[in-house]
């Protein structure tokens, strides 16, 4: 039973790693579309420039092309700069993360119950609640570094 515990122990202990692995590291791939092909939306596209130079149809005056003004729309609402993007993350983290130590926190409590004065259980015990409060620390410890790291680059911006 001991082993079983500790194999699931350290299984969950590696799940916020690896949820903070894939989501740092994963990538949109985003691809152009080809010259040619249908717009979304179904709209057709642009018309080319025919030979001789003649102006594309649609054009308002002889030899000039229309351009439309084309707006693009921060989908991260609010988030200008990298340090916004990486301050998001981080609190994106926290959210995720604080329910996982209490979990552990409270888990390590059921293990403490059903060891019943068992010196090898209340050993494991013991253990997996150190690791919860590691685990704590180093996630708030992360946040609490962030956060003086983004007051004293602001104070230094902010100066003349």
């Amino acid at each position: 039973m001991k082993s079983h515990s500790l194999t699931v122990f350290r299984f969950l202990a590696i799940i916020p790693v690896l949820f903070f692995i894939v989501s740092f590291f994963s990538l949109s791939v985003v691809y152009a579309q080809p010259v040619g092909s249908p717009a979304p939306g179904g709209n057709p596209p642009a018309a080319p420039p025919t030979p001789g130079g003649n102006p594309p149809a649609g054009s308002t005056e002889p030899g000039a092309a229309t351009i439309d003004k084309v707006t693009l729309q921060n989908p991260l609402n609010g988030i200008n700069s990298i340090e916004g993007l990486l301050v998001a993350i981080l609190n994106i983290i926290m959210v995720l993360m604080v329910p996982v130590i209490v979990f552990f926190i409270i888990y390590a409590g059921f293990k403490y119950v059903m060891a019943q004065g068992n010196a090898s259980q209340v050993e494991e015990a013991t253990r997996a609640l150190t690791y919860a409060i590691i685990g704590g620390v180093l996630i708030l410890g992360a946040f609490a570094i962030s956060q003086i790291i983004q007051n004293v680059v602001a104070a230094f911006s902010a100066a003349p």
